[in-house]
């Protein structure tokens, strides 16, 4: 019986991390820590993941973000890679407005909150733990 969960136990655990990430992106909607949306889920097309993808199309607004349940800090690579997958959504007109969260388990690499600026929105567990206690 030994190694039969172990191998898997990471993915299960990222995608219910993804799961959680997505109820508390609800939260924050609702208490205006992120704009309002109305349609909120993953989003997927070819090679490219979105793990949260939130639509508010009275507005033309979209927020992309990514849950990362990972034992490194999340770094600037991360929001780069979140930004270029935002250039291949197909949604809305040129001019909608982004907005950007990150979620990490093991919370942000030094000075990358400095080096985002307020389209940016980031949650570590502690702050994961406040929007859902």
């Amino acid at each position: 019986m030994d190694g039969t969960i172990e191998p898997g136990l990471p993915d299960h655990v990222a995608t219910t991390f993804e799961d959680v990430c997505v109820e508390a992106t609800w939260v924050a909607i609702r208490r205006g820590e992120l704009g309002p949306y109305s349609k909120v889920g993953r989003w997927w097309y070819g090679e490219d993941e979105i793990d949260v993808v939130g639509l508010e199309p009275s507005d033309d607004r979209l927020l992309l973000a990514e849950c990362k349940w990972t034992t490194d800090p999340v770094g600037l690579g991360v929001a780069e890679s979140l930004r270029e997958k935002a250039g291949r959504v197909r949604w809305g007109p040129n001019t909608r407005e982004e907005e950007f969260a990150l979620f990490s388990k093991s919370g942000f690499a030094d000075g990358l909150a400095d080096e985002l600026d307020d389209s940016w929105s980031l949650f570590n567990l502690e702050e994961l733990d406040g929007l859902l206690a």
